[in-house]
């Protein structure tokens, strides 16, 4: 019996080389240094981000408001914006097969959502105030209390 054309004369199968294997992850320094290198332009564009948030708040006339100031969440919604990027950064390290240094995207977009949050409760705290404390409560000296309440011959401070 003939053999088909298309198919090899070689029995064995090809095995590609280990430059061509892209299944195989990368370890090590190799894995773990881009990741680092992405956090470190990262930290820069959030530096920037928090210079300009600054910048965008500071008032030289000083003019204070009558009351508590509005929430603002443009600190929140730009931090919030650059975790997202590093996410997908993450997951694309991840699907290229570098797991280290998605992992270490995935901790930074952790902690820089962390501040977002922070930054936010602050912000939120700030722009509502607690309410001013009322007097306290004393029964005996600030009017007509009653034991029972009964009559007037039962009330202490009672001139009837």
């Amino acid at each position: 019996m003939l053999e088909p054309p298309y198919q090899p004369s070689n029995p064995l199968p090809h095995r590609p080389s280990a430059a061509q294997d892209s299944s195989r992850p990368v370890n090590g320094c190799l894995d773990v240094l881009p990741g680092l290198l992405l956090v470190v332009l990262e930290g820069l564009i959030c530096v920037g981000a928090l210079y300009y948030l600054i910048l965008s708040r500071w008032d030289p006339d000083g003019q204070e408001p009558a009351g508590p100031p509005p929430m603002d969440w443009t600190p929140v919604l730009v931090f919030g914006g650059i975790a997202a990027v590093i996410c997908l950064f993450a997951v694309v390290l991840i699907r290229a097969n570098r797991p280290w240094a998605g992992a270490v995207q995935i901790l930074a977009a952790l902690l820089l959502c962390v501040v977002a949050a922070l930054i936010g409760h602050e912000d939120y705290r700030r722009s509502h105030p607690a309410p001013a404390s009322a007097p306290p409560y004393d029964p005996g000296r600030s009017g007509h209390q009653c034991l029972s309440g009964g009559d007037n011959r039962e009330c202490l401070d009672s001139s009837s």
